[in-house]
């Protein structure tokens, strides 16, 4: 069954709606990280603050300047423990949202189907699919650092970095090259994010290797290029004025804080994986149930038994 992207919407949003669960995902993942973030912030504050001596410096006595100093100081001595600590909790930190992103698919898959998501296939899917997508991820994710390229002819003539900062208009030949490489940069990641935006969902969907769903993923926005960049456009739009409403808020307030933190959690992200979802069954012509006639069913039993 093939759809229209006004369709794709339309009964998408009526399938995140009956069913809600598929937020618990993204919120177990909200709180795991919650966890692994507290762990990272006191490993790392006590291989910071820890002497030579093996004793740990007491800051008590110290300025916030002061202790600012001496984190940044010790961050220098323990730099190659403190980024392996890092790289090590990011990675961490990816997996996990892998098996919780991937278990979110199944249970957006099964509500496309059938017009339920249980919450069994999260466990199920993210335990069968959480290493690929990972694996698949840390490779999208080194592809758009690839871009990184474009910043090489503007650093080779700059030469000085420090001295580009204190004064750029000294140097204004190297700052032109620079900002033209940012916005190169810039244009390749999102290109990079838009082409293989669909190809965690088909490694989920159709249970595809990491090679074979970045090739289905790229095949399947060439044929519906239009339809995928526009809902890629919805919902960066949607985060972009999350984010924005988070900046602009009132640092003091805790509700806007909370509101702004939670709702990616509870409805951007669980409507963004029901959303692409379907559209990729839709579009591949796959099974596809109606979410409308769920949506009046119990009417029309009450109706039946009259």
């Amino acid at each position: 069954m093939h759809e229209n992207l006004e369709t794709i919407i339309r009964k998408g949003f009526y399938s995140w709606v009956r069913n809600l669960n598929i937020c618990i995902p993204f919120i177990l993942n909200f709180f795991v990280d919650l966890i692994l973030l507290v762990l990272f912030l006191v490993l790392l504050s006590t291989l910071l603050l820890a002497s030579n001596t093996g004793n740990v410096v007491n800051t008590v006595s110290l300025s916030q300047k002061e202790i600012l100093s001496t984190l940044l100081e010790r961050f220098t001595e323990n730099s190659i423990f403190s980024i392996l600590l890092i790289l090590l909790f990011f990675l961490i930190g990816m997996f996990i949202q892998s098996f919780f992103t991937a278990g979110a698919i199944a249970m957006a898959k099964k509500a496309s189907e059938t017009g339920d998501a249980p919450l069994s296939d999260m466990f199920t899917s993210g335990s069968k699919n959480a290493f690929r997508f990972f694996l698949t991820t840390l490779l999208i994710t080194l592809l758009e650092l690839g871009g990184i390229i474009f910043l090489v002819p503007g650093v080779l003539i700059v030469e000085d970095l420090s001295a580009l900062i204190e004064n750029p208009i000294a140097q204004m030949q190297g700052t032109g090259i620079i900002t033209i490489g940012l916005t190169l940069l810039g244009i390749y990641i999102v290109a990079i994010s838009i082409v293989l935006s669909p190809t965690l969902y088909a490694l989920v969907i159709d249970g595809l290797g990491i090679f074979e769903a970045l090739s289905a993923g790229f095949h399947f926005f060439m044929k519906n290029k239009m339809d995928v960049f526009l809902i890629w456009i919805i919902f960066t739009v949607l985060s972009s004025i999350n984010i924005l409403v988070s900046g602009y808020a009132d640092p003091g307030s805790i509700l806007v804080s909370w509101f702004t933190s939670l709702l990616p959690v509870v409805i951007i992200q669980p409507l963004k994986t029901v959303i692409w979802t379907r559209i990729y069954v839709s579009k591949e012509g796959q099974k596809l149930y109606d979410p409308s006639y769920l949506l009046s069913y119990s009417d029309k039993g009450k109706e039946a038994l009259k």
